[in-house]
């Protein structure tokens, strides 16, 4: 289970501070809507809470903490798709791309919380196992 929660969070915290990257550099860039100081500002305290919590969770082994921080970014992730949605597009046109939003929900929502709750398992399994 850790080899799959592995898997799906490294891979998954980059393929996300990408995506906030060019979404802060298209809020920046044409309407000047954020500033370019916001813009690294935000960038940097995403790329904490992203890339961070997949190598505190992969690599230092700190399982119940990066599964449980996976399982927040998860939930603000979600937040921030719709927040994004209606800053960027107006919301009948984001409601109606079911395709956009299927690909948005399985490479951007899904796999921290997939990786999270696998995390959290492998946890208690390793606690279960120990008593």
């Amino acid at each position: 289970m850790r080899r799959v929660a592995r898997f799906l969070s490294l891979p998954w915290a980059f393929w996300a501070l990408f995506c906030t990257w060019m979404v802060l550099g298209h809020l920046t860039g044409e309407g000047e809507f954020f500033s370019k100081a916001v813009s690294i500002i935000i960038l940097i305290i995403v790329a904490l809470m992203f890339v961070g919590a997949a190598i505190i969770a992969s690599v230092w082994g700190k399982e119940a903490l990066g599964g449980g921080v996976l399982l927040v970014d998860g939930v603000l992730m979600i937040a921030s798709i719709i927040i994004v949605a209606y800053l960027v597009s107006s919301p009948r046109e984001f409601f109606r791309s079911p395709l956009i939003n299927a690909l948005t929900f399985f490479t951007m929502v899904l796999p921290p919380l997939a990786a999270g709750s696998l995390f959290l398992a492998c946890h208690r399994r390793s606690k279960t196992l120990e008593v």
